[in-house]
Protein backbone atom coordinates (compact mmCIF):
# COMPACT_ATOMS: atom_id res chain seq x y z
CA UNK A 1 0.00 0.00 0.00
CA UNK A 2 2.95 2.79 1.18
CA UNK A 3 4.67 1.59 -2.21
CA UNK A 4 1.34 2.47 -4.30
CA UNK A 5 1.01 5.63 -2.33
CA UNK A 6 4.84 6.78 -3.15
CA UNK A 7 4.32 6.00 -6.69
CA UNK A 8 1.22 7.71 -6.65
CA UNK A 9 3.01 11.43 -5.52
CA UNK A 10 5.86 10.65 -7.75
CA UNK A 11 3.52 10.49 -10.89
CA UNK A 12 1.67 13.41 -9.26
CA UNK A 13 4.81 15.56 -8.85
CA UNK A 14 6.14 14.67 -12.29
CA UNK A 15 3.01 15.77 -13.54
CA UNK A 16 2.61 19.17 -12.00
CA UNK A 17 6.44 19.69 -12.62
CA UNK A 18 5.71 18.73 -16.31
CA UNK A 19 2.99 21.62 -16.73
CA UNK A 20 5.08 24.24 -14.73
CA UNK A 21 8.11 23.59 -16.84
CA UNK A 22 6.17 24.53 -20.06
CA UNK A 23 6.52 27.90 -18.58
CA UNK A 24 10.03 27.59 -17.47
CA UNK A 25 11.97 26.05 -20.26
CA UNK A 26 12.07 28.82 -22.98
CA UNK A 27 11.80 26.11 -26.22
CA UNK A 28 8.69 25.03 -24.53
CA UNK A 29 7.36 28.79 -23.98
CA UNK A 30 5.98 28.99 -26.93
CA UNK A 31 2.92 26.95 -25.62
CA UNK A 32 2.58 29.09 -22.82
CA UNK A 33 0.36 31.99 -24.92
CA UNK A 34 -1.81 29.37 -25.05
CA UNK A 35 -1.56 28.25 -21.74
CA UNK A 36 -2.53 31.92 -20.62
CA UNK A 37 -5.73 31.47 -22.19
CA UNK A 38 -6.43 28.68 -20.08
CA UNK A 39 -4.97 29.52 -16.84
CA UNK A 40 -6.74 26.18 -15.35
CA UNK A 41 -3.94 23.40 -16.37
CA UNK A 42 -1.04 25.52 -14.04
CA UNK A 43 -3.38 25.78 -11.17
CA UNK A 44 -3.88 22.00 -11.81
CA UNK A 45 -0.14 21.32 -11.68
CA UNK A 46 0.26 23.09 -9.13
CA UNK A 47 -2.40 21.55 -6.81
CA UNK A 48 -1.33 18.20 -8.14
CA UNK A 49 2.09 18.70 -7.58
CA UNK A 50 1.51 19.63 -4.14
CA UNK A 51 -0.56 16.79 -3.31
CA UNK A 52 1.75 14.82 -4.41
CA UNK A 53 4.31 16.06 -1.85
CA UNK A 54 2.12 15.84 0.45
CA UNK A 55 1.26 12.56 -0.38
CA UNK A 56 5.10 11.31 -0.59
CA UNK A 57 5.72 12.95 2.90
CA UNK A 58 2.54 11.40 4.71
CA UNK A 59 4.11 8.08 3.38
CA UNK A 60 7.16 8.23 4.26
CA UNK A 61 6.13 9.17 7.81
CA UNK A 62 3.87 6.43 8.15
CA UNK A 63 6.71 3.99 7.29
CA UNK A 64 8.73 6.10 10.16
CA UNK A 65 5.97 5.98 12.97
CA UNK A 66 5.33 1.98 11.79
CA UNK A 67 9.00 1.29 12.00
CA UNK A 68 9.66 3.15 15.21
CA UNK A 69 9.66 0.31 17.94
CA UNK A 70 11.86 -2.41 15.26
CA UNK A 71 14.36 0.42 15.32
CA UNK A 72 13.90 1.34 19.00
CA UNK A 73 15.08 -2.63 19.79
CA UNK A 74 17.42 -2.74 16.88
CA UNK A 75 19.25 0.39 18.45
CA UNK A 76 19.62 -1.45 22.22
CA UNK A 77 20.56 -4.62 21.08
Amino acid sequence: MIRLLRITGFLLIGIGAAIVASYLIKPLRLLWPWLLALPLPIQIGGLIAGFGITLLCGTILWERFDNYESDRSLRDE
